[in-house]
């Protein structure tokens, strides 16, 4: 994956890699501090957990994968649920990061992808996936191919976990706005107000309905959909939680 993507987030990993991660418009520019920064993650896996045991989703401890894992927000708050977690992310500067502020877990992994494919992990070999605010910064297209990848990689009885934006929320102008102008006249617009040198990070839906089709297209269970707005107010967006048969 040898392209913008790619170049858009080593940018911001030498930048800003925190703010690019979590962004807070009050934490730009080097204004995230390291604990207040990893006890968002500790809470969002909290959550997670719980979510899952309201679902009766009960998963192998085992191996789990942090996807687009950044500097290892979400990674960091894993390794204390399962044995082993691999965190994966395209930018070899966010990884840097995630291993300086790591240093200490000796149970978390943390490899570079830029590959459009995770063959970097073997069939059937991970328990958990989860992916937050990730694939949204993908063209629907490249998103797709990962979500397969996902039920490649994941074992039979595992859990995959994860969110994308579906298509603009009309309950809001700005869902409205979306609409109108579009994906690449939007990310023109964004890209005059926070680009600079670092340039943008790229929003793209993917509909539920196409995520669907693919989930039944491999064989694997949809357990739950919940809304949210993790993209912003403009767009829908859904939590996928979804299991692999034994």
């Amino acid at each position: 994956m040898k392209d913008k993507y790619r170049q858009q987030w080593e940018c911001l990993g030498k930048l800003d890699p925190y703010w690019a991660v979590l962004s807070d418009h009050s934490k730009r520019g080097g204004k995230w501090e390291n604990a207040e920064f990893f006890h968002t993650g500790e809470c969002e896996i909290a959550a997670l957990m719980g979510r899952m045991k309201s679902l009766g989703l009960n998963i192998n401890r085992q191996r789990a994968l942090d996807f687009g894992c950044g500097v290892g927000r979400l990674t960091q708050a894993l390794s204390e649920y399962f044995t082993q977690v691999l965190g994966v992310d395209i930018s070899s500067s966010m990884l840097d990061e995630a291993r300086r502020a790591n240093a200490t877990k000796a149970n978390i992994k943390f490899l570079q992808n830029t590959d459009q494919n995770l063959a970097l992990c073997a069939d059937n070999s991970v328990d958990f996936i989860y992916s937050n605010i990730v694939l949204q910064h993908m063209p629907k297209e490249r998103q797709l191919i990962f979500l397969s990848e996902f039920f490649r990689i994941l074992a039979g009885g595992g859990t995959a976990v994860f969110q994308t934006p579906s298509g603009p929320n009309y309950r809001s102008w700005q869902g409205w706005v979306f609409r109108l102008l579009g994906y690449k006249n939007l990310n023109r617009i964004r890209k005059v107000i926070y680009g600079g040198p670092s340039g943008i990070m790229e929003i793209h839906a993917c509909p539920q309905n196409e995520v669907i089709a693919l989930l039944r297209d491999e064989g694997v269970e949809l357990v739950q959909r919940d809304a949210n707005f993790n993209t912003g107010k403009a767009l829908t967006s859904y939590m996928y939680y979804v299991c692999k048969p034994v």
